[in-house]
């Protein structure tokens, strides 16, 4: 069976009281992995760790937060798990994650024959994002412990959260050695595509995500820094020209990207 980590809290004990009840009803085995609290973070450890950052965190205006830090080392430590244990594939899980009886059937089901082991496996977690902007293949999909996993065709960066997915464990030690030298946020999948880390990422829906983030630390603290803008980073002072052109090129991708479907469409008939 599907090896199941959620990572979560210790202090978060009515979150895992929820979602560890779903699972017992389930009848499937878990295991959490304790997360990094990053509010208990040394001052040495956030300088040192924001000096090495790299990714979308560059470019947004504000540094890593400790609760970012906090989770992108808790992922950090569910791959070592993996790797210690000589898990091949792993389900992780963060303690917020909605699951139902797909989930279930899922895990019961689970075979990993179709799988690519350097490509990533999102089980959902989109909702209250931009899934607009998030183009799927209508050709190639994979069908895994009943579920469908459809490729996202260019849509890295508007793909977030680590709350749902799989992961095998030869793209976990490559995930691993890249953070030895840089480090990437938790759930920047974008860079890590670009970076060759992973191949390709696969869509599915059947986990929710809460769309009320008022109970989340790592939004408030998100929030509250994009506020504040604390680091040394600075939005600038964009030209209108350059206004306009942001506000077209996700229109003109859309385009792009929804024709790529079309032409897909009328391959597949």
């Amino acid at each position: 069976m599907l090896n199941i980590y959620i990572v979560s809290l210790k202090q978060d004990i009515e979150k895992r009281r929820v979602i560890s009840k779903a699972l017992e009803n389930f009848g499937l085995k878990f295991s959490f992995i304790d997360a990094v609290y990053g509010k208990e973070l040394s001052e040495d450890i956030v300088s040192s760790i924001r000096s090495i950052s790299t990714g979308k965190v560059i470019d947004r205006g504000y540094a890593l937060t400790p609760g970012e830090i906090g989770c992108t080392l808790s992922h950090l430590m569910a791959y070592q798990d993996i790797l210690d244990n000589d898990v091949e594939w792993a389900c992780i899980l963060e303690d917020d994650a909605i699951l139902d009886e797909k989930f279930k059937i899922f895990i019961n089901t689970f075979q990993a024959t179709e799988l690519n082991s350097e490509s990533l496996y999102l089980l959902g977690g989109q909702n209250g994002l931009d899934e607009v902007h998030i183009i799927k293949s209508i050709k190639n999909i994979k069908n895994v412990g009943g579920q469908e996993f459809s490729k996202a065709i260019k849509s890295e960066q508007f793909i977030k959260r680590t709350c749902c997915y799989l992961i095998s464990s030869i793209l976990a030690e490559n995930i691993i050695k890249l953070s030895q030298t840089n480090f990437i946020l938790a759930d920047d999948w974008n860079y890590l595509v670009k970076n060759n880390v992973i191949k390709k990422i696969y869509l599915s829906e059947f986990v929710d995500h809460p769309l009320d983030l008022s109970k989340s630390h790592l939004q408030e603290e998100r929030e509250l820094a994009a506020s504040e803008k604390y680091s040394g980073h600075t939005h600038g002072n964009y030209s209108f020209a350059v206004k306009v052109k942001s506000a077209l090129n996700p229109r003109l991708r859309l385009l792009a990207l929804r024709f790529y479907r079309y032409i897909e469409n009328k391959e597949a008939i």
